[in-house]
């Protein structure tokens, strides 16, 4: 599964920040608009692997089963403190034990506090769920993420230690949404976060984040949309949907400011 810190991401916070870019039609391609489940991929990362690293923790997302590439790398510990993404310059997290099966992380946007993440493990250490809330902007709803252990380390005194594989059958949907509203739009992020879109060519203001994010956004042809993440002028990260010609299904392609590919969705669209 591809969430990942930054793009759970990053799910709820930075899902807000990635969907935008720049723009030539006014309105939105009919093909887009509608509500859009993620599903499994061919190529999909899968893996959470949580290792000992000396006195500290680390914590990959959005690792390939394989264990060759992990998208987001923290290396922290369990003291409550922020520490960096290696895989994402804005984005922060803080661990700390709440129980003995339990954990609190904290998701920090631009060193802005945004979710928190309780870590919950099975009582036979076989399974994980991970449940999202996001806390700025406030009034959208939990998502919780399944993982099956699946090899790794194991460790007495972690037992959060070892490889987690992401269960899409037990996890929540990852749904989207577009809505006209006028002569604009509205996405209605996986956490159910609404943002509205005004894809005119120019920069807007990401109302949702503040703190210098923006996005423009821009319809390519009849079946492509691109979106375009700024703070403070500087590209973060440009998303671009591709709708099949039936339009039954659609490819999110996400790059950041360097134009390298860092993930890939397939969705199907239920309405």
């Amino acid at each position: 599964m591809k969430f990942t810190l930054a793009a759970l991401l990053l799910a709820g916070a930075l899902c807000s920040v990635q969907e935008a870019s720049s723009q030539v039609t006014p309105k939105p391609s009919e093909k887009l608009l509608g509500s859009w489940r993620e599903i499994p991929g061919p190529d999909d990362p899968a893996l959470l692997k949580v290792e000992s690293e000396g006195d500290n923790i680390k914590l990959s997302f959005g690792c390939k089963q394989d264990g060759s590439s992990c998208r987001d790398v923290i290396v922290a510990n369990y003291d409550g403190k922020p520490y960096k993404d290696a895989g994402n310059e804005y984005w922060e997290a803080s661990f700390r034990k709440t129980g003995e099966r339990t954990m609190q992380e904290d998701g920090y946007l631009n060193s802005k506090q945004v979710q928190t993440v309780k870590w919950q493990l099975s009582s036979d250490g076989r399974s994980l769920t991970r449940t999202y809330h996001t806390v700025n902007p406030p009034g959208s709803k939990d998502r919780t993420f399944a993982y099956d252990r699946s090899g790794g380390p194991v460790s007495q005194d972690g037992p959060f230690i070892g490889f987690w594989k992401y269960d899409w059958n037990k996890s929540d949907p990852s749904i989207i949404t577009y809505a006209p509203k006028g002569e604009l739009f509205t996405f209605t992020n996986p956490n159910g976060v609404v943002s509205e879109r005004n894809c005119d060519g120019k920069d807007h203001p990401n109302e949702t984040l503040g703190g210098g994010f923006a996005y423009s956004c821009q319809f390519i042809g009849e079946h492509t949309y691109e979106l375009t993440a700024k703070h403070n002028g500087k590209i973060v990260s440009v998303i671009t949907r591709k709708v099949s010609d039936d339009g039954r299904t659609m490819v999110a392609t996400n790059r950041n400011a360097e134009g390298k590919i860092t993930a890939t969705s397939n969705l199907e669209k239920i309405k």
